[in-house]
């Protein structure tokens, strides 16, 4: 079951995520993902049986604008490889929620800076278009590190990754 922490705003687990996706909410209408893979497919991997529609809305990769167009057939033929941001798409039951999934994995060396406005940004534009579910896998750790972010930031504003010494 999702905790509602702040107005418009859930924090849960892959469980809580699958059992909204597969069968509705009354109050959600957006899930930030933050898995090791932004596919949908992570679901059925976690537990067989689980089909979630999805369609995707777009692609973001770090270095690029998010939108189609902005990929090159040059850049689509360059040997470096893209480092996706973030998947967005309609996903779950009548593909009515709007979900943003962010692959970082649960370790130290994951950087969390490169996906923290894009995350703050889609949580805060949810809460003002219905409800947010912020889930990683156990909903121990990546979860709470944006919900942090973003609690530390509407009380003073001082965390934002270009503010910050490295």
């Amino acid at each position: 079951m999702p905790y509602l922490v702040r107005d418009h705003l859930f924090i849960g687990n892959i469980g809580d995520a699958a059992e909204v996706l597969q069968h509705g909410s009354d109050e959600i209408t957006h899930i930030l993902s933050v898995l090791s893979s932004a596919s949908i497919s992570f679901f059925s991997e976690w537990r067989s049986g689980i089909s979630i529609p999805t369609k995707e809305i777009r692609k973001e990769y770090v270095g690029y604008s998010g939108n189609a167009d902005a990929i090159t057939d040059e850049t689509k033929s360059s040997s470096t490889p893209k480092k996706l941001l973030y998947l967005l798409e309609n996903a779950g039951k009548d593909l009515k929620f709007i979900r943003m999934a962010v692959p970082l994995r649960d370790m130290e060396n994951e950087n969390l800076l490169d996906s923290l406005d894009v995350c703050l940004d889609f949580i805060e534009e949810s809460r003002k278009e219905g409800s947010v579910l912020v889930h990683c896998f156990a909903g121990v750790s990546r979860r709470y590190c944006f919900y942090m972010a973003r609690m530390l930031i509407l009380l003073g504003g001082w965390l934002r990754p270009n503010f910050l010494v490295q």
